[in-house]
């Protein structure tokens, strides 16, 4: 298809009085705080919630890092109620949005600077960081015990300190089995050392703990009281660090905290660093040059394609090897000029709405040969109504198409008066979120809210967590029971 032809995508060009302002701006906007904002607020809370002890500094933190995360999800509500459309259309809006007069009017130019992509980058990023912090998040509110009792915080203020003593008496002693070593909770009795240090009767005090084995009287506790003032009382446990969490306020043990903010981080990095990987958006600007390849194609619409390794033998070990090397990917069809060839072109979008959107848009597919991720080459799909929508080719077949180019295509020279902007095809991600979703969300933040702000232990934070962790899964499952699922 010649540059001379409408594309299905030309809507109109810039200023046209009849070109309506984009209707995805108030979405792209409300995306795009989000996108930042909600990772940020997320780790701040799971941080502070996992190492701070109790006082205005964590109280500071956790409730602007939760105001954030309220206003996070009233600004996509907005935009779903103010905003809200399918997929389909928010694509064809950036469409219209990112279309703009081709510089010289030479479509068939490769213009000589290339965007890159910082905003579908930090969205994934974002995404990969958000994901595993919110799990994190879930289940310390859950299994955190928030009150450690007026007693601690009294004997916190008062300065209290940690040590050693001996049980005078066990009362109201409930075994969760049988045998020494069965975990049980109690009211222990330990005499403190008296106030004036010049020895005497030593002062009663009783506590209830719940100890990993039974204990006996004339056994030791880890105790926390003010030696000054041993008429606050004490506090105790068979762990120390049960104690010093008491004692601190903290929500969940030292240890513990350290071991769920381990997994938190390797599985983050993990994440991230697969992306770094293997994500085809992470890229950023760059020049041309006369050895980018360059194809005349056209959009046929959006599919599916098999890239697999060449068959190299015929044994149980080759076939396991190609089985494993073989990937599905959802990508957009583009049909090369003058041949009957169909390049697969794929990104982080959704093919199948894309592919609606974009069939019969034409224009150029360039790519770098050396410019490789993984097992693709980075590539640009720039229409002749003058957007670029990077994505990637398999690098095989990417291969095959630069052998069996054209010569006049394979060295297409950059036409330094061609501009293009960026298509940016999930920016108005915020007002395609269902509302099933929607109301999931909220259940998940006032389930969120609830644990922060009742400082009680028990079961019941179990429930809860579960309640607000599995909410947005079950308006996921609603609304896709409602309606047939995206085949992407």
């Amino acid at each position: 298809m010649t540059g001379d032809q409408p594309s299905a995508v030309t809507l109109s060009k810039p200023g046209d009085p009849a070109r309506p302002v984009p209707a995805g701006a108030v979405g792209a906007r409300s995306g795009r705080w989000v996108t930042v904002a909600a990772p940020l607020a997320l780790v701040a809370l799971t941080a502070a919630w996992l190492f701070l002890g109790a006082g205005g500094v964590r109280t500071v933190v956790v409730w602007l890092a939760f105001g954030v995360l309220a206003l996070c999800l009233g600004a996509v509500g907005v935009s779903v109620f103010r905003a809200g459309a399918a997929r389909d259309r928010t694509y064809a809006r950036a469409v219209r949005a990112a279309s703009s007069a081709s510089g010289e009017a030479r479509p068939a130019a490769v213009p000589a600077r290339l965007h890159g992509m910082p905003w579908p980058s930090l969205r994934a990023v974002g995404l990969l960081v958000g994901l595993p912090t919110l799990v994190c998040l879930w289940i310390a509110l859950a299994v955190a015990e928030p009150d450690s009792g007026g007693r601690a915080a009294a004997l916190r203020e008062a300065g209290a300190v940690t040590g050693k003593l001996r049980i005078a008496a066990i009362e109201h002693e409930v075994p969760e089995g049988r045998g020494r070593n069965a975990d049980a909770t109690a009211q222990y009795t330990v005499l403190l050392p008296p106030a004036n240090g010049q020895g005497g009767r030593g002062v009663p005090a009783s506590f209830t703990a719940d100890t990993e084995r039974r204990q006996e009287v004339g056994g030791e506790l880890y105790v926390g009281y003010v030696p000054a003032h041993p008429e606050l009382g004490a506090v105790g446990d068979d762990q120390r660090a049960e104690v010093e969490r008491k004692l601190s306020g903290r929500t969940v043990e030292a240890a513990t905290s350290w071991v769920a903010a381990g997994f938190w981080i390797l599985v983050t990095l993990a994440l991230c660093a697969g992306w770094w990987r293997e994500g085809v958006t992470r890229r950023g600007a760059r020049s041309t040059g006369e050895d980018w390849v360059a194809l005349r194609v056209r959009v046929t619409g959006g599919g599916k394609h098999t890239d697999a390794p060449p068959v190299e033998g015929t044994d149980q070990a080759a076939e396991r090897q190609r089985r494993e090397n073989t990937r599905q990917l959802k990508c957009l069809l583009l049909g090369v000029d003058g041949t009957d060839r169909t390049v697969p072109f794929h990104g982080e979008l959704s093919s199948t709405v894309a592919g609606a959107v974009l069939a019969g848009a034409s224009g150029l597919l360039v790519w770098h040969p050396q410019r490789r991720r993984g097992k693709d080459v980075l590539a640009e799909l720039i229409g002749d109504d003058g957007w670029q929508l990077p994505g990637a080719v398999p690098a095989r077949v990417a291969q095959g198409m630069e052998a069996a180019a054209p010569g006049p295509d394979r060295g297409a020279l950059p036409g330094a008066g061609r501009q293009v902007r960026l298509l940016d095809l999930g920016a108005a991600w915020s007002a395609t979120v269902p509302k099933p979703l929607l109301a999931g969300l909220v259940c998940a933040l006032l389930s969120m809210g609830a644990l922060l702000a009742v400082p009680d232990n028990g079961a019941w934070r179990l429930w809860v967590g579960a309640a607000g962790l599995l909410a947005p899964l079950a308006a996921l499952l609603v609304r896709t029971s409602r309606t047939a699922p995206d085949s992407d």
